[in-house]
């Protein structure tokens, strides 16, 4: 288990350091960059007069850059951000808005210790352990921090169907519903008494910011993921095209994967470049340079 979770590979890449700076000085972070803190949310993209983008944030403040990386769900692209048409062909927008996000919830408490690990006198085995089932949960996971600290439950980790049960209910009534449930797995487990603190709950389809957890294609969707994953692939695009770049999990043929936003992200970062006019060493190609080689199949219309 990570201290902090997955959240610390933000944080880390927010306050890395590295050993050499080709354009600034030395001790340069991205968090010394922004003076400690990230910019507001964008609500507008546009191409201005000069051809750059003009990036609007939600206070009205503009700023105009030589390009822009996206790494939001695609769909926020037509909800939550103003996006000038032009800045994507009809085919790329159809990809964007008919990726399919799935819907999920998580409902977590905090009990006093890692009582599961004690030992049902009847069987000899733990009183819990992680458990899938049909039932409502679904999905319920244990977080172990030391037998002297308190314990983490995950009651219930669910998708799609299984997630709109909870989606109107109130976080009372999820960890009721969770823990009626369990009862009927552990009839002897009082999970109930072992509870302290708030619990806390997520639906991410309930999140104007994410509408959804991670992206879960349907069959017939292939075209669509290549379409988003050879973006930045833009050397024969229309100029108003180019320049604007996308990453993410759900651009990636791994979502809800680190592995997929990391591999996403380097590829852009080569699709900056190349739009900037440089170029990887001949001994250490990037992936726009071999993507005929290697890269996904586009299909035809």
């Amino acid at each position: 288990m990570i201290v902090g979770g997955v959240q610390q590979v933000p944080v880390g890449l927010w306050s890395h350091v590295p050993e050499h700076c080709a354009h600034w000085p030395k001790g340069t972070s991205l968090s010394s960059l922004h003076r400690g803190a990230p910019r507001p949310g964008v609500k507008r993209i546009a191409r201005a007069e000069d051809g750059s983008f003009a990036v609007t944030d939600n206070w009205g403040d503009t700023r105009q850059y030589a390009a822009v990386l996206t790494t939001c769900q695609s769909w926020l692209l037509t909800t939550q951000i103003e996006c000038e048409e032009s800045l994507f062909s009809q085919k790329m927008w159809m990809a964007l808005d008919r990726t399919r996000y799935m819907q999920s919830s998580k409902t977590f408490v905090m009990v006093d210790r890692p009582f599961w690990k004690d030992k049902d006198p009847e069987t000899g085995r733990d009183l819990m352990s992680m458990t899938l089932t049909d039932r409502l949960t679904r999905g319920t996971y244990l977080f172990d921090n030391g037998d002297d600290k308190p314990g983490v439950i995950c009651l219930s980790y669910s998708w799609m169907s299984d997630a709109l049960k909870m989606l109107p209910q109130p976080i009372e009534k999820r960890v009721k519903l969770a823990l009626d449930a369990l009862k009927k797995i552990y009839p002897k487990v009082d999970i109930a008494a072992r509870i302290i603190g708030d619990p806390i709950t997520v639906s991410w389809e309930a999140d104007p910011h994410f509408l959804g957890a991670f992206k879960g294609a349907l069959p017939g969707h292939y075209r669509y993921n290549q379409r988003m994953y050879a973006h930045f692939m833009q050397q024969d695009m229309p100029s108003e095209q180019r320049g604007m770049f996308i990453a993410g999990d759900d651009v990636s043929w791994t979502p809800a994967w680190v592995e997929g936003a990391v591999q996403t992200s380097l590829n852009a970062v080569w699709g900056i470049m190349n739009h900037f006019g440089g170029k990887t060493h001949a001994e250490n190609p990037g992936p726009g340079d071999v993507f005929h080689e290697i890269g996904p199949i586009a299909l035809g219309d």
